[in-house]
Order: structure tokens, then sequence, then C-alpha cells
């Protein structure tokens, strides 16, 4: 379907046993392509948090790469979500891919020249902070406008796999080049895999995206923050995404020092920590688009969130690596059965002018204000140990998640308990 409506015949539904979104030609295409490129940019993280970690051997170092990054995006989205709504969403993408290139070239000079300093990583993950804070609301706007309403959960499913199946197969070959060579090829396989992308982008023409959306009206300012915070239900749904972000940015900025500290794996054993999560969300997401929505998704929503928790909480206790490696896999089906659920109803419940608003919102949210208390857990853990601030976060997490999640679908209840009042 085009942002007008009218269905294009480039959009054509395949037929077969595909998950509903990938019948699409288009969206196909660019899913594939994100695919490749996040699978560069996860290898990239993985080298800088490192790199970092190396030079420094500081938990403290990583907290302030992680607000160095968090800071941007809690401001910028606020900007960029009603800019998503008024321009072309192809030129957003494009300027994104390029930041990504010259950010990748830059860091493969630095390293290959031995002056990548803990000053220059920093000043990365801010870049890379303001490019997200544009790419994330266009993609998410881009994707509803390649597949209609009904192949959503399919499609927000996918989107879970892509970044998941980057967190699988990213840091592991990070972690193996790091070992083989340097942080400098990483860097410049980044900067290729951004091509990736650039080429799903070429059968994309302007008529398969909103350039207005289609009731001719324009977000302003802040208009997505006033619908949130009008809306109990999104409210709710937002704590979910910020309590389960962050105690997962937290964990996954902690894996060095979990393994320095407790298994001594070195830079293979970091990358495979970095990947357990991958395998289990990649076959989850996978699994949950070729299903029927659940039937009762608030007692889901419940159970996914507990069992992610107590698996985190258990990970932290492993005596060994490969213990830990399944615990680590196992809660992260529950965040990503969450995150599909979460992501899902924001889509199903906001209105198409505040799309790239509420999308800008989300990623304050799951980046952002996640981003800052992953940095917290970070300096705290410099005191506490890392094994006690991720416990204790996770089983906040837990408590706030069952919580909010009763606040949710609360509109589907209400039409449900007007239409039996009416009979």
């Amino acid at each position: 379907m085009t942002g007008s409506g009218v269905r294009d015949p480039a959009a054509r539904v395949k037929s077969g046993r595909w998950p509903l979104a990938l019948r699409y030609p288009l969206f196909g295409r660019l899913w594939a392509g994100s695919v490749v490129s996040s699978v560069g940019t996860q290898m990239s993280n993985t080298a800088k948090i490192w790199v970092l970690y190396s030079l420094t051997h500081s938990a403290m170092t990583l907290g302030i790469d992680g607000l160095c990054f968090s800071v941007p995006i809690v401001i910028l989205p606020l900007v960029a979500g009603p800019v998503c709504d008024r321009i072309d969403r192809r030129t957003i993408i494009k300027a994104s891919m390029a930041v990504e290139s010259l950010e990748a070239a830059a860091l493969a000079a630095l390293a290959a020249a031995s002056v990548l300093h803990p000053w220059v990583i920093y000043l990365t993950a801010a870049v890379e902070a303001a490019r997200l804070a544009f790419d994330i609301p266009a993609r998410t706007a881009l994707t509803t406008a390649l597949v209609p309403s009904d192949a959503l959960p399919s499609a927000q499913s996918l989107s879970v796999v892509v970044w998941n199946s980057a967190a699988l197969i990213g840091p592991a070959l990070g972690g193996i080049l790091l070992a083989v060579s340097s942080a400098g090829v990483v860097f410049a396989v980044n900067g290729v895999s951004t091509l990736a992308v650039a080429i799903a982008f070429l059968p994309v023409g302007r008529a398969h995206l909103r350039t207005v959306t289609e009731s001719g009206q324009r977000s302003k300012l802040g208009d997505g923050l006033r619908y949130a915070f009008a809306h109990r239900e999104l409210l709710a749904l937002q704590a979910i995404l910020l309590t389960v972000s962050a105690v997962t940015l937290g964990t996954e900025t902690l894996l060095p020092v979990l393994d320095r500290v407790q298994w001594h794996g070195g830079p293979v054993a970091y990358g495979m920590l970095r990947a357990a999560p991958g395998i289990a969300a990649v076959l989850t997401g996978l699994g949950v688009a070729l299903m029927r929505p659940a039937r009762h998704p608030v007692r889901t929503l419940s159970l996914s969130m507990i069992g992610a928790c107590a698996g985190l909480i258990a990970f932290t206790m492993a005596p060994v690596l490969y213990v830990g490696l399944v615990l680590l896999a196992l809660a992260s089906v529950g965040i990503s059965v969450c995150l599909i659920i979460v992501g899902t109803r924001i889509q199903q419940i906001t209105p198409e002018r505040l799309r790239g608003s509420i999308s800008g919102f989300n990623a304050i949210t799951q980046s952002g204000l996640a981003g800052v208390a992953a940095a917290g857990m970070a300096f705290t853990a410099t005191g506490l140990g890392a094994p006690t601030i991720i416990t204790a976060v996770a089983a906040l997490t837990a408590v706030t998640g069952v919580i909010a999640s009763l606040h949710t679908y609360s509109s589907d209840r209400a039409h449900s308990a007007a239409k039996s009042g009416r009979r």
C-alpha cells in the first residue's frame, strides 16, 4: 500500500508459507538489507566497547560511553519525530547511512594509526545516538507505509529479528575479528555493510513513502508527547519499554565486567555472551511472525517479563560460562516476546498523523532514558558489583512490568464492555 492508500503493483503479496510482512516484496528487501547493515553495526559496537574497556579497565568508562549515547537520544527525537512526519523518509534514511559510513571510515583510520583514544569513542557514541534519533522514527514510518495493518504484528516480530539476528552474528564475528586481526578491520567491515541498505533502497520510489500523512495533517513539535501523556495505556506501554530496555542495555553494558570477574573468557567469550541473546531472540521473532497474535496478550506480557527477569537474575549466579550463555538466551526469549507485544500495541493505538512523533517518543524511552539507566547501572556497579546491580534492577523491572501490563489493552476492554452494555 502507498501512503495515499492506493495499492501499488510493486507491493503485490507473495504467496507461500512466509511471515505475512515478508510477502510484501519491498518490505522484504528493506528488511534483508537492514539485517546485513545491523550486523555491521553490532560488530562495530562490540569492538568499541572492548577497546574502551581494554584501554581503561574501568566500568565507569563504560557508563560514560553509555551516557554520551543516551543524552542526545533523549533530546533529539523530540524534533526528529515531527520531522519524519513532514518530509520524505528516504532522505532521512539515506543521510543516516551516509553518517554511519563516515563514522566507520574515521574509526577504521584512527584504529589503524593507533590513535583511537577513549574520547573518540565517546564522541562516536554521541554521533551514533544523533543518527538513530532520526533513523528509528523514519524506518518505523516506512514500515507502516509498505505493509497493511493486518501485517503489523508480523512486521514488528521481524523488526525484533533484525536487531537480534545482528546481535547474534555481529558480536560473534566482531569477537573473532578482534582476536585474529584488529578493531580497525571491524570498523571497516561495518562501513561496507552499510551499503546493503543502500542497495535495498534502489527499487523504492517516492510513491511508496509518505511525505504527508494520510489525513493531510502535519504533526508539530510536542504533539507526540502531549498525545502520549493524555493516554494511560500508551504511558503504561512506555513504562514497560523503559524498564525492559534498561535492564537489557545495562546487562549488555556490564558483560565485559562479568566475563572478566567470573569467567575470564577473553574477547571470544565476550562475543559469545553478546551473541547468546540473539540466538533466542531470532528464533522467537521468527516463530511469533509465523503465529497468530496471542489470545491473552496481557497474561503473555506479564509472564514473559517475569521469566526474562528471573533468567537474568539466574544468569548473574551462573558458575560457568556455558550455563550463563543458556540462561541469558532464555531471558532473551521473554524480552523478545515482551517487545513484540508492546511494539505491536503501540502501532495499533497510534494515529497515522503522529506515527513519526510517537516513534520518536519510543526512541527516547527505549534508547535514551533506558540508556541513562544503563549508564547508572554501570556507575553503581563500580561499588556494588555487576551481579548485585543486575539482580536488583531485574527484580524492579519484573514488579513494574506486571503492574503496567494490567493497564494495557484498556481501550479494547472498554470497547468490549460498552458493546456488552448495549446488548
